[in-house]
């Protein structure tokens, strides 16, 4: 057994630490017309998509008006052997919302809308309820910049072959409840360009695709580019790969949340109209003033806001410096496939990178960010500070070692901190990592490979987390670069349950689930002093999610997900209907079997 031990320890090393050898660099590459930087993107490539099982992948980079490089790898059907090219068409996901944001902003220099009046001046279809007094009405700029307070998602046949029309989402609200008020805090919500794409409709009175199309693709330059609610096969389009293996990609209600299809090239062209201030051989799309008003920061005044991050519908962050000016960006993640879209508008750099399988993830942000740190410094003589490894570890606080311990509402569930002497151990369904304090000051999640090996995780070498206190609550917030960007978890409190939620406590069972995403089960229980729903959800192709969240009782019968940001603050309603205990959630019914 200890040989055996030793052994996989040995091959844990290797694993880890062979790789190729990268292009030799030059002593300066200003000026080179991009030659290290594509010779170096090859490697890297070849590299990430060995490392993550990635099956095909396309990458373009612009400068200004020309495409200086595009080139496919790998395959986009393994079955017949087709290789990607910077022509195969991908779901992009939620690039999707720059469209559709900028869609909304032709609207309104037509003086057709106004952003800052109420979404309900334009959408009368919709209304949502509301737990908070004199929250004020939601707008369309909230919707840009997720500062709606609405719900991140409606789930329920939000996926699927059996997915409802996206326009059926604004009276299926009446029932919900705001998770936020409105200007509290970033909360991404693809809920909230659903009805923004629902409110194009009204106001243009042409179909939201059709609007797009007509609008901004054709006029870009886009000629292949399509909204759709899945991918065409016509032979142009990318299989979708998980797990290695070929699976069907399933449609997507939300349309305006992420259903665009586009290669590389296009958004490229895309790229183009932004760096020529919104013009473009098909005319001006958007003026030169509105396209700036979306790439400046629109939050940063809310009180959870840590600092400012996005504007209307880019994404903005100043990781290159000052001289680069600001990163604008949006990325897409759906079932299968992954995408980013890189621009710097000072420089009139872009850089875009598709891909089609699920293993993609941080692969395709790592490339995109190489590609354009190497294509600044090619092209202007700039080179941006990459992230600094960090090695030396300091003892953990002692302060720390107190607050720190206990349960806490995170992004990905319920985890759990407890102390072991002067340590901190983190655990997540069912892994456990060590919580360790580096040379920046700030805590980073550590995993102990066969129980023997500290490593660190892929993605989390860079980001640092702290604890805080904000609003008097107590909450993790993550570090970039030694800059707040957002928080991660809460704290959760033990409470004693109410009485009347006894009766409530069991099991759950689903009777509506629709589409690619179910919610099989929910298990409520009282535990250490927490109200916890543990979660059973299916997704295509057949993976099995487990995950516990905090709930927090607002009275007899209803109850919030507790916590800070994206999927908290939904209530989750129980109720008697026809002689059963029922519950319901998301879109979801539920019934008591137990």
């Amino acid at each position: 057994m200890k040989k055996k031990t030793i052994w996989l320890a040995t091959v844990a090393i290797l694993i880890l630490t062979a790789c190729a050898s990268s292009p030799q660099r030059p002593a300066q590459i200003k000026g080179d017309d991009y030659a290290y930087t594509r010779d170096y993107l090859r490697w890297m490539i070849d590299k990430e998509m060995k490392d993550s099982d990635i099956a095909g992948l396309s990458i373009a980079l612009v400068d200004d008006q020309k495409i200086v490089w595009a080139e496919g790898f790998g395959y986009v059907d393994k079955v017949n052997k087709i290789k990607a090219t910077p022509e195969t068409i991908y779901r992009v996901g939620s690039i999707t919302k720059l469209f559709t944001a900028s869609a909304v902003m032709q609207l309104a220099e037509q003086g057709r809308l106004d952003i800052d009046q109420p979404l309900q001046d334009y959408l009368p279809q919709f209304s949502i309820k509301s737990r908070f007094e004199d929250s004020g009405p939601i707008t369309p700029r909230n919707l840009m910049t997720h500062h709606s307070g609405l719900p991140s998602n409606l789930i329920n046949r939000m996926w699927g072959d059996e997915t409802a029309h996206f326009t059926d989402v604004a009276a299926a609200m009446k029932e919900e409840y705001i998770a936020y008020p409105p200007n509290t805090i970033f909360s991404y919500s693809n809920l909230g360009f659903t009805l923004l794409g629902h409110l194009l409709e009204e106001v243009s009175g042409t179909p939201y695709a059709n609007h797009i199309e007509e609008q901004i693709l054709r006029p870009a330059g886009m000629k292949q580019a399509y909204i759709e609610a899945n991918l065409r096969d016509d032979g142009r389009s990318s299989k979708g790969y998980f797990m290695k293996k070929e699976h069907a990609t399933p449609h997507l209600r939300d349309m305006p949340a992420g259903s665009l299809n586009s290669s590389v090239v296009d958004l490229a062209h895309f790229a183009q109209t932004i760096f020529a201030t919104g013009r473009s051989d098909g005319g001006q799309i958007l003026k030169p003033e509105t396209l700036a008003q979306m790439q400046q920061y629109q939050d940063g005044d809310a009180p959870f806001d840590l600092a400012p991050s996005i504007g209307l519908a880019w994404f903005l962050d100043d990781r290159f410096g000052e001289e680069a000016g600001l990163v604008a960006s949006h990325s897409g993640g759906t079932l299968m496939f992954f995408s980013e879209f890189l621009t710097l508008p000072k420089q009139k750099l872009a850089v875009v990178v598709l891909a089609n399988s699920n293993t993609a993830f941080g692969a395709v942000g790592e490339i995109a960010e190489k590609a354009l740190r190497l294509a600044l410094e090619s092209k202007t003589g700039i080179t941006s500070k990459e992230p600094v490894e960090l090695k030396q570890k300091l003892p953990t606080l002692a302060e720390d070692l107190e607050r720190l311990p206990g349960a806490w509402s995170s992004v990905i569930g319920l985890l759990k901190i407890d102390r072991s002497g002067d340590q901190l151990k983190v655990e997540l369904n069912g892994d456990r990592f060590n919580l360790v304090r580096r040379e920046d000051g700030y805590y980073h999640l550590q995993y102990k490979l066969l129980g023997l090996l500290p490593i660190d995780l892929q993605g989390l070498e860079n980001p640092g987390f702290a604890y805080q206190q904000i609003a008097g609550r107590e909450v993790v917030v993550v570090y970039i670069d030694g800059q707040p960007f957002s928080i991660v978890a809460e704290k959760a409190k033990p409470q004693p349950l109410p009485p009347a939620w006894e009766q409530h406590l069991g099991h759950y069972a689903t009777t509506n689930a629709r589409g690619g995403v179910l919610l099989q089960s929910i298990e409520l229980s009282y535990q250490e002093g927490l109200l916890q729903a543990k979660s059973r959800i299916k997704t295509i192709p057949g993976v099995e999610e487990i995950t516990t969240r905090v709930l927090v009782p607002v009275n007899d019968n209803e109850a919030v997900i507790h916590g800070l940001g994206r999927g908290k603050g939904d209530t989750v309603r129980f109720f008697e209907r026809n002689g059963e205990s029922q519950a319901s959630y998301s879109g979801f019914l539920l019934r008591r079997v137990e």
